[in-house]
């Protein structure tokens, strides 16, 4: 009998540990193929990138990546939201405490770090001004929402002093993103390049205080 009574509770058991495996398992799976989609698009751009492309980089097949993500636009979406949860987040917490200055110039570095990363945007970045690429949407509201934090920062910096006054706050943030994005085309294009070292040359040739706490 009590073996009996002991069998329900094992098998109750079993079933709250048992969709924890393969949950797990499918969670792994997933970030596998997020990171072979992010090499693939990132060499071969969005469009030219299969299925087939990053199912053999991430060991399965084409099917089990549309069975995890839908589509390839599914795909790609999660490869975006991806990097986004990596470090949007934080950048964006370091503007509201007035860290504009820093959290740019840490951000270029960590960007100089990650070729792979870098390529996949710019690559990306480009393909996604055709208005038919799943990732126009996408581009648009991340280009405009930047846009619009950064400038908050940068006004936000110029009654801290750390960046002195000029030209339009907002102007100034699309110029400040012009030039992010142009120093990394040419560190694509060079290894040599050092953009971390040109951007702290910009900052230095628009007044910016490197120590935002001041």
């Amino acid at each position: 009998m009590a073996a009996a009574a002991d069998e329900p509770a094992a098998t109750a058991d079993s079933r709250r540990r048992g969709p924890r495996g393969p949950y797990a398992a499918g969670r792994e799976s997933q970030r596998t193929i997020v990171d072979a989609a992010r090499a693939v698009f990132a060499e071969r751009g969005y469009r030219a990138g299969s299925l087939r492309d990053v199912g053999e980089r991430a060991g399965v097949s084409a099917a089990n990546v549309l069975h995890h993500f839908g589509s390839k636009e599914g795909l790609l979406v999660a490869v975006l939201e991806a990097r986004e949860a990596s470090s949007g987040k934080e950048l964006l917490e370091r503007f509201r405490q007035g860290e504009v200055v820093s959290a740019l110039r840490d951000l270029v570095r960590a960007n100089s770090l990650d070729r792979g990363l870098i390529r996949l945007y710019t690559t990306l970045g480009a393909e996604a001004t055709d208005a038919t690429h799943p990732a126009h949407d996408y581009f648009r509201t991340r280009y405009s929402d930047i846009r619009g934090y950064l400038t908050t920062a940068i006004e936000q910096a110029r009654r801290h002093g750390t960046i002195p006054p000029g030209p339009d706050a907002w102007q100034m943030a699309a110029s400040l993103l012009a030039v992010m994005d142009g120093l990394q085309t040419q560190w694509l294009l060079d290894e040599t390049f050092d953009m971390t070292a040109a951007f702290d040359a910009h900052l230095m040739s628009i007044g910016a205080r490197g120590d935002d706490a001041g």
